[in-house]
């Protein structure tokens, strides 16, 4: 394990020595060096995801599908999303719009005299145990992301972002980062504070970040598999996620309603939106302007739905400005 760590140190430091620091210097940006040198951990992890996607996760879809037949050439502008947010180039340019946001409101709590708090303060021998530290902090991250899911599907106006995610009708383990660029800028900014808030230390929110992800990713993966009856009790599988993106139907109109959490259903059997019931049901959305991301690049679904945002954030008067004389059409 020792020289599997020396590996990866040493592979960091030649890349961030050999091509991010000079840029860093050239450009004399060197306020941001130690941020940068963890980017360059950020990209490598990104990079280990992909490789356990494509190697690992791809394996199980490849061998035992749900769906065997479909229009495959949905998927790539998945791997687009997944390449794009993995390598974190989406991520950076959000992390470079978030970090000053999140260092000047930490500057100002501790002006204030507000320490965020740890929770190995509260509880001391979580001190001694990293682990359980860990488990503890990614509990709490999982909490606020649960919430934050449930609110990308009730507010209109976050809803007509975060559709994007659920217009896939082919669904895969490249399709955890079909998001818009908005709705993951909301959502990281939302999920770094609250970490803050709580106490997560940065090593630790990265490391949430990725194993949270690979467990997202296989989520969604096109295979009828979960962890078992008990075990898909405790952690999402592709089984259990798969409703979320159920199409709906004239009987089960807020199927996708359900089965919100990203890592554990605790979430959703205490507040009472999971449903375990085994069918299989075909995924998308049963509206034909959302369903219509189908088919689109990632440019031109990132512009499509960003004018559904504006359009849900337009009040209705302007959108659909009074004309004297004229009568709404008979229904």
């Amino acid at each position: 394990m020792g020289e599997l760590t020396d590996l990866w140190v040493g592979v960091q430091n030649w890349l961030f020595e050999t091509f991010v620091g000079p840029v860093i210097f050239w450009l004399g940006q060197m306020a941001w060096y130690e941020p940068a040198y963890n980017a360059v951990e950020f990209v490598m992890l990104g990079a280990l995801q992909i490789a356990v996607i494509a190697l690992g996760m791809r394996f199980f879809e490849k061998r035992w599908p749900l769906e065997k037949t479909g229009d495959d050439r949905l998927i790539g502008v998945d791997r687009v999303y997944t390449v794009l947010n993995k390598l974190g180039i989406i991520p950076f340019a959000i992390f470079v719009i978030t970090y000053p946001i999140s260092q000047e409101i930490e500057l100002l709590m501790r002006s204030w005299g507000m320490a965020p708090p740890r929770i190995e303060r509260l509880v001391p021998w979580l001190g001694d145990n990293v682990l359980a530290s860990f488990l503890v902090y990614f509990v709490l991250y999982d909490f606020a992301a649960y919430w934050l899911h449930r609110a990308q599907h009730a507010i209109p106006w976050w809803w007509a972002l975060h559709s994007l995610h659920h217009s896939q009708r082919r669904m895969t383990v490249w399709s955890d980062d079909r998001n818009h660029v908005l709705d993951d800028f909301l959502t990281t900014l939302a999920l770094v504070l609250f970490s803050q808030m709580v106490g997560v230390q940065p090593g630790e929110y990265v490391t949430i970040l990725v194993v949270g992800r690979l467990v997202e990713s296989w989520s969604h993966a096109n295979v009828d598999m979960s962890f078992g009856r008990i075990g898909e009790r405790l952690l999402v599988g592709p089984r259990f996620h798969r409703l979320h993106h159920a199409l709906a139907n004239p009987e089960e109109r807020h199927i996708h309603d359900h089965n919100f959490a990203p890592v554990f259903p605790i979430w959703d059997i205490l507040f009472g939106t999971a449903i375990y019931d085994g069918k299989h049901r075909p995924t998308g959305v049963d509206d034909p302007v959302i369903d219509a991301d189908n088919g689109r690049g990632w440019a031109v679904q990132q512009v499509t739905v960003f004018g559904r945002f504006l359009r849900a954030i337009t009040p209705r008067f302007l959108r659909a400005p009074f004309q004297p004389g004229l009568r709404p059409p008979a229904e």
